[in-house]
């Protein structure tokens, strides 16, 4: 917060009696916490130092350079040692006037001032008197404010005042702007002109080149003005009681001939006013009597180039939201630079204050591009997006938000329906190596499983072992025998090549007893979809279907529902079609869709894949004292049998989305309860939208980036939106997700941050762009 500094010098003279003081120091637009009194003694040395130094700024200002004075008082003549004697007496004055400030009886007043302010704050300080040589000295030289307050600046104000009618701040909304250009001889006052048109694009500026009287007078009672803007030639009497301007060639005016128009303009809402000419105290003497809140003038006659060049630097900074005080400051001390052509400069622009008013804000108002632009651009950077996406770029990305919302999804009950028969290791170890070759289960071992598995009446049983390789012809021959007996076994065949093609035939029969095992793995080698139908050229598969499908299809036969290949060439079971995953189908941008292919909805009990069903190990049914439980684990159940050890089956196993490696009959086991639970349990199977809607989504959610950089000003709010709009995004992908749809989010984030990056940039370019100097 900053702090508001009151040094008030009551009546008194250079001469013989001094100024009492009295300091008052506050929180910026709280009441006053300190007051403290002092004295500043009588110098008639600083009176005859202020004297000679005006003196011999007269003699240069005369000397040639262009001034805002009245112009038949322009005596042009040789310039000769007039600067160096202006420096001079202005050093001269500098040093007095310092030394005035560290008399002995200041000396309290000066350590409160140290004590309770400190330098890194912005400070406010009103000099308060009713003394016209004192508001002539330039304080902005004071020592203390120099060396040690970078952010503090003083205004004059006068003891007497009243407060405005109102507070007014100039906010967001376009301000207005009365600009009078006056009489212009002998300087350039369009340069003035130039300059409002280019710090102030916001503003609503209305320029009045050399009015008549009734013109401006008309123009200050007919609208409302927030800033009052004078450029041209104007002076003020010696007392600075009284200024007058010269609005045209013909017209010179007081204030006092504008009073009511004036009175009018400030009850309404005039904040500021602004003389950017000759020897303003005058002016702002009469005017701060109406009680504006605020006014900027020049102590002096002002150089015609040193008036432009502040004015610049001061409407850069104020138009950025710089306080209008550390705005002056900045301006003023900028001039600096010009001094070795034109003495003191940065003495002339001074602040005039009525204590009663706040310092008045300029908001800026933030570059708004074009609703029309907003949504072109959302247009192309959509397009741009889809278009990476569809040659394939996007698609490692993808896959890898879909296996982070899989990961997220929450833990489902066991499957019942379902029992894997483990073979671990210890039941590998337990049979014969020889007999058993590099297989997991001997001929005899399996056929005494069998049985005893029969014996609980189990729906179906599945044999997740492969019986095509050359160690397991004799196994296999064996087997037939098996499968003869048992009606209700099932075993896997491997498919050789794969062929494009549509459903045909019939659903499988009980007399299928294989079925296929082919996956396919993706890039990454994660599995994350479900062969369930393919044309096979290997006639060892009696059946174009998947093991799993098979399995699953049988037991619901038995539950007594219903499956059909459909006029579309689509399985329907009961309600419930299995979905095909298309040449573009979701994050795969393409794919390799040969068969019939769906996305392989797993499901997790204990954060686990291997722990969807109940389990139990091949010793349990072999053993002698079988365990009391498996009459309850088997009867009715689809039965799964395979190796569930990852060591023995280190070159079989799947890397899944959830970073777990599962054997193959833990895979199946996922298959088959996939589609037991959609059509028993209304659990919802994965699919994605077609390539219009993806494209819709993906241009609405480019289209919701635009409207934000819009509608929102400020990259940090921009951003705090966006962070906003992507969580939305990523909580309704989820949502969606649960429920089995699978939509595009990373080209969605994309389009969004894309989209609001490049608007930020271009804002910003367009904000530098207001203001060049």
């Amino acid at each position: 917060m900053s702090k508001l500094v009151v040094l008030e010098l009551g009546e008194g003279d250079f001469g013989q009696q001094g100024f009492p003081v009295t300091l008052q120091i506050a929180e910026d637009g709280e009441p006053s916490s300190i007051k403290i009194t002092g004295s500043l003694p009588a110098a008639p040395q600083l009176e005859q130092s202020y004297k000679d130094w005006q003196s011999s700024y007269s003699r240069y200002r005369r000397s040639g350079s262009p001034m805002r004075l009245e112009a038949a008082d322009a005596e042009i003549i040789n310039i000769g040692d007039f600067r160096d004697e202006c420096q001079e007496a202005g050093r001269i004055l500098s040093d007095t006037l310092n030394d005035w400030l560290k008399s002995n009886s200041f000396t309290d007043i000066r350590e409160e001032f140290f004590q309770k302010i400190k330098s890194d704050e912005k400070i406010r300080i009103l000099l308060q008197t009713d003394e016209h040589l004192l508001w002539k000295l330039p304080w902005s030289l004071w020592e203390l404010l120099l060396q040690d307050y970078k952010y503090a600046e003083i205004a004059l104000s006068p003891r007497k005042y009243e407060p405005p009618s109102e507070k007014y701040q100039i906010r967001k909304r376009k301000i207005k702007i009365l600009a009078i250009i006056g009489n212009s001889q002998g300087i350039n006052v369009a340069a003035d002109q130039q300059i409002l048109n280019q710090q102030l694009p916001d503003a609503n500026i209305e320029f009045l080149v050399e009015p008549s009287r009734n013109q401006l007078n008309d123009k200050l009672w007919e609208q409302t003005w927030d800033i009052l803007f004078f450029a041209g030639h104007s002076e003020s009497q010696d007392d600075a009681n009284q200024g007058w301007l010269k609005i045209n060639k013909d017209e010179t005016l007081s204030i006092q001939d504008l009073k009511f128009a004036l009175d009018k303009a400030i009850a309404k809402g005039l904040s500021l006013a602004i003389f950017n000419s000759c020897d303003g105290l005058g002016l702002a003497a009469e005017l701060s009597a109406m009680q504006i809140p605020q006014m900027i003038v020049m102590r002096e006659s002002i150089p015609d180039e040193v008036a432009q060049e502040f004015l610049k630097h001061f409407l850069k900074a104020f138009a950025r939201g710089q306080s209008l005080y550390l705005a002056v400051r900045e301006a003023r001390e900028r001039l600096q630079g010009l001094e070795g052509k034109f003495p003191c400069a940065s003495w002339l622009p001074v602040i005039f204050q009525n204590p009663a008013s706040t310092p008045l804000t300029w908001i800026p108002r933030k570059y708004a591009p074009k609703f029309s632009t907003v949504m072109a651009a959302s247009v192309a950077v959509a397009v741009l997006v889809l278009g990476v996406r569809y040659l394939g770029l996007l698609q490692p990305l993808e896959l890898k938000a879909y296996d982070q919302m899989m990961q997220l999804r929450p833990d489902e009950e066991i499957d019942h329906r379902i029992l894997v028969v483990e073979v671990t290791q210890k039941d590998i170890d337990a049979q014969d190596k020889k007999e058993r070759g590099s297989s997991s289960l001997t001929v005899s071992t399996f056929t005494k499983l069998l049985n005893n598995i029969q014996k609980y009446k189990p729906h179906y049983i599945g044999l997740v072992q492969d019986l095509d390789t050359p160690e397991q012809v004799v196994f296999r021959k064996n087997l037939e025998k098996l499968f003869e007996e048992n009606s209700n076994l099932y075993a896997l065949c491997g498919g050789k090549n794969i062929a494009q093609g549509d459903v045909s035939g019939n659903p499988p029969s009980s007399k299928d007893a294989f079925g296929f095992s082919d996956v396919f793995k993706d890039g990454d080698q994660v599995l994350r979809r479900y062969v369930w139908y393919q044309n096979s050229q290997d006639t060892r598969c009696s059946t174009p279907y998947a093991f799993s499908l098979i399995l699953a299809l049988q037991y619901l036969e038995a539950k007594e529902t219903k499956y059909q290949v459909t006029s579309k060439k689509q399985l329907q079971i009961g309600n419930v079609i299995l979905p095909r995953l298309q040449k573009r189908a979701g994050g795969y941008q393409p794919l390799d869709n040969h068969g019939y292919q769906m996305l392989l909805n797993y499901r997790t009990s204990y954060g686990q894949l291997n722990k969807i069903t109940d389990f139990t190990p091949v010793e349990n049914f072999i053993s002698s004292h079988p365990p009391s439980e498996l009459a309850n684990l088997v009867k009715d159940r689809i039965v799964i049998i395979g190796v569930t050890d990852k060591e023995f089956a280190k070159d079989n196993l799947f890397q899944t989305p959830y970073n777990q490696k599962i054997t193959p009959v833990w895979v199946h086991a996922q298959m088959v309860s996939q589609i037991l639970s959609a059509v028993q349990d209304k659990r919802p199977l994965l699919s994605v939208w077609s390539d219009w809607e993806d494209i819709l989504w993906i241009c609405g959610w480019s289209f919701v980036g635009g409207l934000i950089v819009w509608r929102i000003r400020g990259a940090i709010r921009i951003g705090v939106a966006i962070f906003v709009a992507i969580a939305i995004l990523y909580s309704s992908c989820f949502l969606l997700f649960i429920q089995g749809l699978w939509v595009p989010f990373v080209p969605s984030v994309l389009v969004l941050i894309t989209i609001t990056g490049i608007f930020i940039v271009y804002i910003q370019y367009q904000e530098g762009k207001k203001f060049k100097v």
